[in-house]
C-alpha cells in the first residue's frame, strides 16, 4: 500500500517535471539570480527560463511574451517587485506570483499586492522547486 502510494506520488512529480514550462525571474542580485536559474533548470529541464535585474523588463517581458510563473524578489529599484505585482494583477494576469525577500516585512505587502506565495531568501532555494511544482500541478 505505501509502495503504491510513493509510486503514485512519483509518477506525478515525474510528469509535471518532464512538462516544459516558461519562467520568469526578476531579482538584482546576480549571484542570488544565478543559483536560482540553476536550481530551476536542473528540476525543469527544457523549461524556458528568462531572467531579469530589474522589475521594468520583467513585466515587459511577461506583457509581450507571457510565461507560466513569476519568481521576484521585492526591492529591485526604480519599480519593486511588488508593484510589477500590482500593474500585472491590474492588468489580468492570473499566473502564480512567487515573491521572495529578506525582510518579512514584505510579505504582507507581497501578498495584499497579489503574490501566491512568499518564501524568505533564506530559505528559498531550498523550498522554490517544491512550491512551483505545487503551483503548477494541473
Amino acid at each position: 500500500m505505501w509502495l503504491m502510494g510513493f509510486t503514485t506520488r512519483r509518477a506525478f512529480f515525474l510528469g509535471i517535471m518532464s512538462k516544459h514550462f516558461r519562467f520568469t525571474l526578476a531579482e538584482d542580485d546576480e549571484n542570488y539570480l544565478f543559483l536560482l536559474h540553476h536550481a530551476l533548470s536542473t528540476a525543469f529541464p527544457g523549461s524556458s527560463l528568462a531572467t531579469f535585474t530589474n522589475a521594468e523588463d520583467a513585466l515587459h517581458h511577461i506583457q509581450n511574451s507571457g510565461t507560466d510563473i513569476l519568481i521576484t524578489n521585492h526591492g529591485m529599484g526604480a519599480m519593486s517587485g511588488t508593484e510589477m505585482i500590482r500593474r500585472l494583477r491590474k492588468q489580468g494576469f492570473a499566473l502564480p506570483i512567487i515573491m521572495v525577500s529578506g525582510s518579512e516585512d514584505a510579505e504582507q505587502e507581497a501578498r495584499d499586492a497579489g503574490a501566491t506565495e512568499f518564501l524568505h531568501k533564506d530559505i528559498a532555494l531550498k523550498r522554490v522547486v517544491s512550491d512551483v511544482l505545487k503551483l503548477l500541478a494541473v
